[in-house]
């Protein structure tokens, strides 16, 4: 929550005697300031803390605050169906559309008046931020049901798919969406270290597959109960970690085309005697047991 004083002018002092500020923040006819959230539910409200995950930073906050105020947006800001909210601002999503309103007041909580602008609206880039943050959470199908939301609106038929307007279109910050790549795979990487790791959070039929990217290469990744094989299709990827979600390491084997190579495991991740740079076409295979999922 925005802990703010709504009835309370005298704050507007705190920023300067010009006196537009007092005319474009303070609601005569209503004695209440304007453009706040108050006690609203922002969907970006735990952004800060899904840059870090993203980034392999650590815990800003308390985890489970986080999971709460996740489950906060996917409880109160998103919607199966539009028909009654009430929006007067940008129809990115209407009538029997769902989606993910940027603020939402529940119910016996105060809403201003004049509340945040674009509060009532969906905006792809903070419905994928807000999804992808859910995956990582572990609310991977609520995280979904996000996405599906605003791909549906795509469909073709009601939007061009490939064009997600927001502010003007092929706006940027529906390349959010990206995150959900790294979310699903549970991709990390320290370059300083040359280690990778991957903790995807859903499988198909016991596998998981899936495209990555770093500065120096890109390819794709297989994970499976029989352990890894990680594939470099351009560039090039220096190595000399792996880590994975092992149940067990009693046969580990890993292997760069037909070399084998020296290792062990040590805290979660499969080591190298000597780290390795897997080139463009070349794959490095990893023989472990692999915690897939019931």
């Amino acid at each position: 929550r925005q802990l703010v004083d709504l009835d309370d002018q005298a704050v507007l002092a705190d920023y300067g005697s010009d006196p537009t500020i007092r005319d474009t923040y303070w609601s005569a006819e209503h004695g209440e300031l304007k453009y706040q959230v108050g006690e609203g539910c922002g969907i970006d409200q735990v952004v800060a803390q899904w840059h870090a995950d993203l980034a392999g930073l650590g815990d800003l906050f308390d985890r489970e605050r986080v999971r709460g105020a996740l489950a906060a947006i996917y409880r109160h800001n998103y919607r199966a169906s539009m028909r009654d909210v009430v929006n007067p601002c940008r129809l990115y999503c209407l009538d029997d559309e769902a989606g993910t309103q940027m603020v939402s007041w529940p119910q016996r909580v105060r809403r201003p008046v004049v509340p945040v602008p674009y509060a009532e609206e969906t905006m792809h880039g903070f419905e994928y931020q807000a999804a992808s943050h859910m995956v990582i959470n572990g609310m991977v199908d609520e995280g979904l049901a996000l996405v599906a939301a605003v791909r549906d609106r795509y469909d073709g038929e009601r939007r061009n798919p490939w064009n997600e307007i927001e502010c003007g279109s092929n706006y940027a910050r529906s390349m959010a969406s990206y995150a959900l790549l790294n979310a699903y795979s549970g991709l990390s990487f320290d370059a300083t270290r040359g280690e990778i790791g991957f903790a995807p959070v859903a499988f198909v039929r016991g596998r998981f597959r899936c495209f990555w990217a770093l500065g120096t290469g890109w390819g794709d990744v297989e994970v499976s109960p029989a352990g890894c094989r990680l594939r470099v299709l351009s560039g090039e990827l220096a190595v000399k970690r792996v880590g994975l979600r092992m149940t067990g390491a009693r046969d580990l084997e890993v292997k760069l085309g037909r070399r084998q190579l020296r290792c062990r495991v040590h805290e979660g991740a499969v080591v190298l005697e000597e780290a390795v740079t897997v080139g463009a076409g070349q794959a490095l295979r990893i023989a472990c047991e692999v915690d897939c999922g019931a």
